[in-house]
């Protein structure tokens, strides 16, 4: 969604880049049913990730990103997270695509989740 409204761009590490912040954000959404103003679109032309910089690629401590960009969540997931969730899933053994989708929506807002590598996040160059 930030995305689409102009805020920034996917990176190469599949996280969402700002021309200013780099990877470095946090966001947040209210749902609500109240009138608010119309707004538009931001009128900067973001242009994301500098196209010959690969340091969140070439840093990640299990390569789950490759030269295109794309993430393997999955060892990403196995590697950084620590959630009670994650671990019932991994002792049960059989678990596919949709759960590890469910976690990384439920890590976001769970409580009892850390990342514990944010590498690709903080060898980015770009402030």
């Amino acid at each position: 969604m930030a995305e689409a409204v102009g805020i920034g761009k996917i990176g190469k590490n599949g996280l969402l880049f700002h021309s200013k912040y780099g990877p470095r954000l946090m966001l947040g959404g209210i749902v609500t049913t109240a009138s608010l103003p119309s707004m538009t679109r931001p009128e900067k032309d973001d242009k994301g990730c500098p196209e010959d910089c690969f340091a969140c690629q070439e840093q990640c401590p299990v390569k789950a990103i490759d030269k295109s960009g794309k993430v393997d969540r999955v060892a990403c997931i196995k590697y950084s997270m620590r959630s009670p969730i994650f671990s019932n899933l991994m002792k049960a053994g059989n678990f596919g695509s949709e759960d590890v989708q469910m976690i990384n929506h439920i890590a976001a807002v769970d409580d009892h989740s850390m990342y514990q590598c944010i590498k690709c996040v903080s060898v980015c160059p770009h402030i």
